[in-house]
C-alpha cells in the first residue's frame, strides 16, 4: 500500500476557541503551566535495593546512554549519568489535549502520558502528541508536523498505546492505531510504516474494524527478524501474530480467546512471552515457543492485567502489571517471580495505576533498568534507575 501523508511545517499556534474548554479552565483558575529546565537524580530506594530516582517524568526511549522522557508536552534528555535537561516543547493543534499543558490538570486528572517518542539518533526523534506526529531534531530546535492521526480526542481515540510505535532493523518506523470509538465493518485500523527517518507515512496495513477493535502493540522481534502485532479487546478482536513482510501480511499464532489479548510482547531467544491484558478474566502469563509453536499458560494467575514488556537479555525479561496492582516481575523461562511492587488507589474513572517501562525497539543496557511507576499512592510519575545485578 501506498498511501502518503504530506509533511507540514510547525507554524505559531494562537491561542483562541479552539483551545477547548482545559486550556480556558487551566488559565481561568490560574494553574502554573510551567515545567522545569532540568530533574536531578537522587537516591532512593525500593524493596530495601539503592536506586536513582527522576520525579515528574514519563520514561521514553534510550540509545546508549542518552535516556529520553516527558513531562506533559516537554521532551528531556539526560546523557551518561547527568540531570535530565529540557529540550523541546511540542505544539500540537489546539484542542482539549491543551490541558496536559497545566501541571494542575496533569495530576487532577492523573494523565502524564501525553506524548509517545522514539529516538531515530542521539539528536532526531519521532513523537506523537495531541493527535499528531513531529519529527524533531533537538539540536537546532526545529519540529516539523509530519503527520496527522485518525483516531485522536474524547470519545474517538487515544491515537497509539505506548508499545504501538516501534523500529525495525531496517530502520523502518511503524505504529498501529488505537480508537475507542466503537468501531464497524465499514471502518478501518491501520499500522503505518516510515522508511525514511518519519518524514512521510504510508499504510501497511488495514485491517477491518469488525476484525479488530484497535492495535495494542507492534513491535520489532530482534530474534526472529520479524514485525509482531497484538490487538483487542473482545475474543474475536484479539489476535496475537507476526509479519515477515514489513506489515504487508501477517501469520496469526492465536486469536479468538482471552489469552491472545496482550499490551505488548516480551521477546526472548526460545519464546515469546506475555501478560494477559485482560479484565473478564484471570490474567496470566502466556508463553509462544519458538521452535515448536506451541502456547503454554501459566497455571498460577496474575493479580492484575500485564502492560508492559522488556527483555533484559535473551533468556529473562520484565512484565509490569496494572490497573489493580502496580508491580515489576521477573520472567525466566516458564517462571516467573515479583520483584517490586507499589501501593495502588485504583479508580476505574481515571487513567490506571501502571508501571511503565522503556519500549522494546531498542537494546537493553546490560547494567542498568529503568522502571517508572504511575499513579501509585507515592508516585505520579518518577523514573527509577538500579542496576541489573541488584535487582535479580
Amino acid at each position: 500500500m501506498s498511501q502518503r501523508s504530506p509533511s507540514r511545517r510547525v507554524v505559531p499556534l494562537p491561542l483562541g476557541l479552539g483551545v477547548g474548554f482545559g486550556l480556558l479552565a487551566a488559565v481561568g483558575l490560574g494553574f502554573d503551566l510551567s515545567v522545569p529546565e532540568s530533574v536531578d537524580w537522587e537516591a532512593a530506594s525500593i524493596s530495601g535495593i539503592a536506586v536513582e530516582r527522576a520525579g515528574g517524568l514519563v520514561v521514553q526511549d534510550r540509545r546508549g546512554d542518552v535516556i529520553w522522557a516527558t513531562i506533559g508536552f516537554t521532551i528531556y534528555r539526560s546523557e551518561g549519568n547527568g540531570p535530565f535537561e529540557k529540550l523541546e516543547t511540542l505544539r500540537p493543534k489546539p484542542s482539549e489535549a491543551w490541558a496536559g499543558y497545566s501541571a494542575t490538570f496533569r495530576h487532577l486528572f492523573r494523565y502524564q502520558e501525553l506524548v509517545e517518542l522514539l529516538a531515530i539518533s542521539n539528536t532526531e526523534l519521532i513523537a506523537f502528541a495531541g493527535g499528531e506526529a513531529f519529527r524533531v531534531d533537538v539540536s537546532n530546535g526545529a519540529a516539523e508536523r509530519v503527520h496527522e492521526l485518525r483516531y485522536f480526542g474524547r470519545g474517538i481515540g487515544r491515537g497509539l498505546m505506548p508499545h504501538g510505535l516501534t523500529v525495525d532493523d531496517a530502520g523502518t518506523l511503524y505504529y498501529g492505531e488505537y480508537p475507542t470509538r466503537k468501531m464497524g465493518a465499514d471502518d478501518t485500523v491501520r499500522i503505518y510504516r516510515s522508511a525514511d527517518q518519519g518524514r512521510s507515512w504510508e499504510i501497511a496495513h488495514e485491517f477491518a474494524g469488525n476484525f479488530v477493535r484497535h492495535i495494542h502493540a507492534v513491535q520489532w522481534d530482534p530474534h526472529g527478524r520479524a514485525l509482531w502485532v497484538a490487538t483487542g479487546d473482545t475474543d474475536a478482536e484479539s489476535r496475537i501474530g507476526y509479519s515477515e513482510d514489513r506489515g504487508e501480511s501477517f501469520t496469526w499464532i492465536g486469536s479468538g480467546d482471552q489469552q491472545f489479548r496482550a499490551v505488548s510482547l516480551l521477546f526472548l531467544e526460545e519464546s515469546v512471552t506475555w501478560a494477559m491484558d485482560s479484565p473478564v478474566v484471570e490474567s496470566r502469563i502466556v508463553r509462544w515457543r519458538r521452535a515448536t509453536g506451541v502456547v503454554e499458560t501459566s497455571e498460577q494467575a496474575l493479580p492484575s492485567p500485564g502492560y508492559y514488556a522488556r527483555a533484559i537479555d535473551g533468556k529473562s525479561g520484565l512484565v509490569t502489571l496494572a490497573e489493580r496492582d502496580a508491580a515489576v516481575l521477573l520472567i525466566s523461562g516458564s517462571s516467573f517471580q515479583t520483584l517490586f511492587r507499589w501501593q495502588v488507589e485504583p479508580d476505574p474513572e481515571r487513567p490506571h495505576p501502571a508501571v511503565r517501562l522503556l519500549r522494546s525497539s531498542t537494546p537493553s543496557d546490560p547494567r542498568t533498568l529503568l522502571i517508572n511507576p504511575l499513579r501509585t499512592e507515592r508516585e505520579s510519575a518518577a523514573v527509577y534507575r538500579l542496576r541489573v545485578a541488584d535487582a535479580l
